[in-house]
């Protein structure tokens, strides 16, 4: 794979994301269950670097909903969830780029398959949780940084590019934990099966065990906290040498945020290491900002700015700076235009 230099630049020449409020949602009349979709519709063009420069379009569809038992009048603290996912993507993203963290953190070869099913108990201060489902939805993942379209903002390289992990566009089978112990402080544990998203032999296939400790300062409005910090650790052991490497690692997540007027800001940082020697991603490093209500004209507009940087054992480190807005045209519709 071709070096990337730190001046490689794309742009996102239009990004058009119908958000979570695109499909209607329908809720029973005793509010048990609830759905909603989104479709992202999004084009890249390699302006300058990197392998090709045609463009590549990706189509995402989500699909998805949850039943409360207990609403449902079954049983209480019961909680199922579920989803479709679906990619049509038009050229090979990472190939055209040659990078690591590659452009748009939702193309995918093209697949359309059960996202998530899973059930989820409630036991006091602790739940429960089993089924198929993604690991960033839970673990090493960061709320601040989700308007950023590069990958790397995502799930960290140090997951992505030294193993096949249980995230997008493969989620796996897995079982986790989580105990709030008081309102600061939560811990979450979990194992999914290794070389996802085939469940034939998933339990003889490896595995990865993650573990991950969370406080959380005092709420400014609503569940958002002021200062948000994770710290956690994993191991990936392989099913056998065909799957994948035997390897562990480390990261940290944490985020703040703060209003100033009419004004929201948010910033975060990502820190992953993982040293071994099988690894392609030894440390990545990213910061960004996100401003939500840029202008006052334009409340429910947002911005972001962000850089990371990975350490490859080899060629040389790559590093990304991304700009997008999100300029919301209506309830449903924002344009996103993006340039990295």
């Amino acid at each position: 794979m071709r070096k990337f230099h730190l001046f490689l630049l794309y742009a996102v020449l239009l990004a058009i994301v119908l958000g979570s409020a695109a499909l209607p949602t329908a809720r029973a009349d005793d509010g048990a269950l609830s759905t909603s979709g989104r479709l992202d519709l999004g084009s890249q063009a390699n302006l300058w670097g990197g392998l090709q420069s045609r463009a590549a379009s990706s189509a995402l569809l989500q699909w998805g909903g949850s039943l409360d038992t207990g609403a449902a009048h079954w049983w209480p603290g019961g909680l199922i969830e579920f989803s479709i996912e679906g990619v049509r993507s038009d050229g090979n993203l990472p190939s055209r780029t040659g990078a690591i963290q590659y452009p748009n953190n939702e193309w995918a070869p093209n697949f359309l398959r059960i996202y998530q099913l899973t059930y989820r108990q409630q036991l006091g201060a602790a739940a429960v949780r089993a089924g198929i489902m993604d690991l960033n939805q839970y673990f090493e993942a960061s709320d601040v940084s989700d308007l950023l379209q590069n990958s790397s903002f995502g799930l960290a390289p140090n997951f992505t590019a030294n193993f096949n992990d249980p995230s997008f566009p493969n989620p796996g089978l897995g079982a986790m934990a989580e105990v709030r112990f008081s309102p600061a402080w939560t811990a979450r544990a979990g194992v999914w099966q290794g070389n996802p998203p085939g469940l034939a032999q998933a339990l003889h296939q490896g595995a990865l065990w993650i573990g991950e400790a969370q406080w959380s300062g005092a709420a400014t409005q609503g569940d958002q906290p002021t200062q948000d910090l994770k710290l956690g650790a994993w191991h990936y052991a392989q099913g056998g040498p065909a799957i994948g490497p035997t390897t562990s690692g480390g990261y940290l997540v944490g985020e703040t945020r703060w209003t100033r007027g009419a004004r929201q800001w948010g910033a975060f940082i990502l820190a992953d290491t993982s040293p071994a020697r099988v690894n392609l991603v030894t440390q990545f490093v990213a910061a960004g900002v996100l401003v939500t209500a840029p202008f006052a004209s334009r409340p429910q507009d947002q911005f972001s700015m962000g850089v990371s940087r990975v350490n490859l054992r080899a060629p040389a480190p790559e590093t990304v700076l991304e700009l997008v807005y999100s300029w919301q045209v209506s309830p449903t519709v924002a344009l996103q235009p993006d340039v990295q």
